[in-house]
């Protein structure tokens, strides 16, 4: 949930804070290398358990908000969201397959909507308590506390892999 709220605050402030001109080809390279990451993750995990991928993935997203938050400088910003693109997609590609190699093929369904509401109220979680803080302190700090909430998720990522 924590790469999800990261997306929602990414969705909701990255044109604004950045403007047209950065957010297009940065929400770019944030959608092409989280594509690109799914598929790799993908391929591994048909191979092996992926739980292990959610460390880099929890911190490749949370760099990526931290460089983002240099608003004004767009190869930041363009870069950020690349290395965010890369960990947000590593964290969807393994966190859902992590679940459902830790359950009963029966169960799957409810896998899968545990794992995408979670996804859904992280995205509206994000945009709704960053934008007080952008409403207060602005868009690089809205980012920066981003990145350390997503931080957050780090010990949980650790205890993942057992």
């Amino acid at each position: 949930a924590a790469t999800a709220i990261a997306g929602g605050v990414v969705v909701a402030f990255l044109p604004a804070a950045a403007g047209p001109q950065v957010a297009v080809p940065a929400l770019f390279a944030q959608s092409a290398a989280a594509t690109v990451i799914r598929w790799l993750a993908g391929r591994a995990s048909d191979r092996r358990p992926v739980a292990g991928l959610l460390t880099p993935a929890v911190l490749l997203t949370a760099a990526g908000m931290a460089l983002a938050a240099f608003t004004g400088t767009p190869l930041a910003v363009v870069t950020g969201m690349a290395i965010f693109g890369a960990g947000f997609g590593l964290a969807q590609a393994a966190s859902l397959t992590t679940m459902l190699q830790r359950t009963r093929r029966s169960r799957y369904g409810q896998v899968n909507a545990v794992w995408n509401a979670a996804y859904d109220l992280g995205w509206g979680a994000g945009a709704l308590g960053v934008g007080v803080v952008v409403a207060t302190a602005g868009h690089p700090a809205a980012f920066a506390v981003t990145s350390a909430v997503v931080l957050l998720a780090v010990p949980t990522a650790l205890r993942a892999r057992r």
